[in-house]
């Protein structure tokens, strides 16, 4: 609920900024990017995000800008914290999260291709590492597309 999703976006805002390794106490702007349904919500989650993750402001966008600043991606909801970053930095983050994601869904579909697991476990289990599965993969999409960003 609305509650839950402000949660998860003021998670997902202070580990980009842990990742960054920048000061809590520095205050920097955040551009949060999101599809045309989600504009109003996450326009009035702007103040809280603003105090909760300390950040100078929260601009809401249709796309994030051009930029190789850092990007951390929540759902359909790209996070991007406007700070001057090393590119190499970043692509070195951005790669540990694409191979910490191939990983998961290679555990994921193991589990899946395995007939003793899928005939013994609750569907509901079954259906939980598909969804598994798809979550990570559109996250790994998203984060090939911003690795490619940066290679240019």
């Amino acid at each position: 609920t609305w509650m839950t999703e402000l949660k998860s976006l003021t998670d997902a805002c202070r580990n980009l900024r842990g990742e960054m390794q920048l000061s809590p106490a520095l205050r920097i702007p955040l551009i949060i990017a999101g599809e045309a349904a989600q504009q109003s919500t996450l326009k009035s989650f702007a103040s809280y995000l603003q105090g909760l993750a300390k950040l100078s402001e929260v601009q809401v966008l249709e796309k994030l800008p051009e930029s190789p600043a850092p990007v951390s991606i929540f759902g359909n909801v790209k996070l991007m914290l406007k700070v001057e970053t090393d590119v190499s930095a970043e692509r070195e983050r951005l790669n540990k999260e694409v191979m910490r994601l191939e990983a998961e869904i290679t555990k994921a579909q193991v589990k899946l291709s395995n007939e003793s697991f899928v005939t013994r476990a609750p569907a509901q289990v079954v259906t939980q590492e598909q969804e598994r599965v798809a979550n990570f993969s559109d996250t790994l999409f998203k984060l090939r597309e911003q690795f490619a960003k940066l290679q240019d």
